[in-house]
């Protein structure tokens, strides 16, 4: 039972990242579950044991990329001891965004949004949304730690600061994957980690 149990959760794996590679270069409309499925060796049949439908498998898709991206926020964040850590999971983010293929994939599938139906648009904004508050509560849960511990200045919000990192931060990753920022960008967030510190940390 374990192995059957273990090479469904490889075939789903492996339909996942077919959808990915399809659906990335392919409109909604003109990708096709046959094509899904026989990209990784499978027939149509053998993908609706693991979806139920095309909408289905999309919502699926989005729904793991961005829980991994909160499993990766979790760990950086399950024991936020030093603003060194928010800065090298930021810098990081940055700098891996266009060495990492998928990540490509993952921008050109969110450029074709407007393609999709309604109900699957506003379901994938809802799972973004979604994805964006987790980061957002973990860096105020960051910020607030070091307020407990008297690291950084108790007469700001958490909450307004950590709207306003996570806010800057997901919109520079928005621009990476676009192209529009220059390669070496990533080092020079050090401008705006030290001017974070400059003004959180206590007196």
């Amino acid at each position: 039972m374990r192995r059957t149990k273990a090479a469904a959760l490889e075939t789903r794996a492996k339909i996942l990242e077919s959808a990915l590679d399809i659906f990335s270069e392919k409109s909604f409309s003109n990708t096709s579950l046959t094509e899904i499925a026989a990209n990784v060796g499978l027939t149509k049949g053998a993908l609706y044991w693991h979806f139920r439908n095309k909408n289905d498998l999309l919502l699926q898709l989005m729904e793991e990329i961005c829980n991994h991206a909160g499993d990766e926020v979790k760990k950086l964040f399950n024991t936020p001891d030093s603003a060194g850590k928010l800065r090298k999971y930021y810098k990081n983010s940055l700098a891996v965004l266009l060495e990492n293929d998928r990540n490509k994939k993952i921008h050109k599938i969110m450029t074709k949004r407007d393609e999709w139906p309604e109900d699957i648009q506003q379901s994938v904004q809802r799972i973004i949304k979604d994805s964006i508050e987790r980061e957002r509560l973990m860096v105020e849960k960051f910020i607030s730690k070091g307020q407990d511990e008297g690291r950084f200045r108790k007469d700001i919000s958490s909450v307004a600061v950590a709207v306003l990192i996570s806010s800057i931060f997901h919109g520079l990753c928005v621009m990476q994957l676009s192209g529009l920022l220059p390669e070496e960008f990533p080092q020079y967030t050090d401008i705006l980690f030290d001017a974070f510190a400059k003004e959180l940390n206590a007196k």
